[in-house]
């Protein structure tokens, strides 16, 4: 196989105390590091990385298969240098070799819309064409960023990788949105795939995007992340609007003995949905009749008539919703399963009150305090 290949010398007082700590992250995030003499080698898959410290500077070497895997270790590398650098002191890196020129992140891929459907009075589903979609079919990581262009701009500005591996933003006036969302169906032969929108009164630049969304229009799209589906037998689904598109594509995917139950909390009856369901599997839908969302509590009232029997076999738990709902849902995980028995995963989608970017740094700032 040929092997693309760049290089970097990063000027560092003290490489070795870069190098450390950076092997020790990676490490967590599931990459293979070994060290020969005084070569340190990290791989991701096909792609790897080996580094030396000299005298001032750490010396780094990058091989791939492709220029997606070039970049996209050149992006690990370079990011976590910066990140563990001494503070104040942000190194110059300067890549040669393949891949030197600018390109759209490895994980980055550009959708145009090809299709709206009303799902419900507040859900939307678009669907989206693209290439090179095989990476997203995952129901290990559900969740994508989309990258909303600012309304009226005549041509989208993507992030890009730069001459120092290190992702470039476009500038503030050009630059899209980001939010999480979930793929609601995806077929990689035919290079599409379709995303569930709520549509609020006081939309965000998702909702906005999704109320006013034309033919033809582009975003882009990254990732994938998060959590999703784990095996059990059986099942215990919890979610609000925002969870649901996650939830029914989980549904769509158990296998069809699979046993369980899931809550889902909307505003009214019109917003049923029709889910495919395994026999063996039950709906409960959860009415606000009026109420505004975050305001009640009909998941947990719900969960707390539930029976927790033991010994009926492994049950997995995941649940997504409002900041309050998910606080409480785990209270009542913690206390009603069983730590490295069980596995379960309770998430806050949103928190009543706060914009999604505040939401998000609140989250940031409580998993690094945990």
């Amino acid at each position: 196989m040929t092997m693309l290949r760049a290089e970097t010398r990063i000027a560092l007082p003290d490489p070795a105390a870069v190098l450390q700590p950076l092997c020790e992250h990676l490490l967590e995030h599931e990459a293979e590091v070994s060290e020969t003499d005084g070569v340190t080698t990290i791989a991701f898959g096909d792609s790897r990385a080996e580094l030396s410290a000299v005298p001032g500077a750490l010396s780094v070497v990058v091989e791939a298969a492709d220029l997606a895997g070039v970049q996209g270790m050149k992006l690990v590398i370079a990011s976590h240098v910066v990140e563990f650098a001494p503070e104040g002191a942000v190194p110059a890196i300067r890549w040669s070799g393949d891949g030197a020129e600018p390109m759209l992140p490895p994980d980055f891929r550009v959708l145009t819309v090809a299709g709206v459907e009303q799902l419900t009075p507040h859900m939307r589903r678009i669907r989206f064409r693209g290439d090179d979609l095989a990476r997203y079919d995952s129901l290990e990581a559900l969740h994508v960023r989309l990258f909303i262009p600012p309304a009226g701009l005549a041509e989208p500005a993507w992030p890009t990788i730069g001459a120092d591996g290190l992702l470039q933003s476009p500038p503030p006036e050009q630059r899209p949105a980001i939010r999480k969302y979930t793929i609601r169906e995806i077929d990689v032969a035919a290079g599409t795939l379709a995303i569930d929108f709520v549509l609020h009164d006081d939309a965000g630049p998702g909702s906005a995007f999704a109320a006013s969304v034309q033919i033809g229009d582009r975003i882009g799209m990254a990732g994938p992340g998060g959590r999703g589906l784990k095996q059990a037998e059986r099942y215990l689904f919890v979610a609000d609007e925002t969870g649901l598109p996650a939830l029914a594509r989980m549904l769509a995917h158990l296998p069809a003995q699979a046993r369980g139950l899931a809550l889902i909390e909307i505003a009214d009856a019109a917003e049923r949905q029709s889910l495919p369901l395994p026999e063996g599997f039950d709906v409960r839908w959860l009415h606000r009749d009026g109420a505004a969302p975050g305001s009640t509590s009909l998941l947990t009232d719900a969960l707390a008539t539930l029976d927790w029997p033991p010994g009926e076999g492994s049950l997995y738990l995941w649940a997504a919703a409002e900041h309050t709902a998910f606080r409480e849902i785990r209270a009542m995980a913690r206390q009603h399963l069983r730590p490295g028995i069980d596995e379960h995963l309770v998430v806050s989608y949103w928190r009543a009150g706060l914009a999604e970017e505040q939401h998000m740094a609140e989250k940031k700032q409580a998993a690094k305090a945990a």
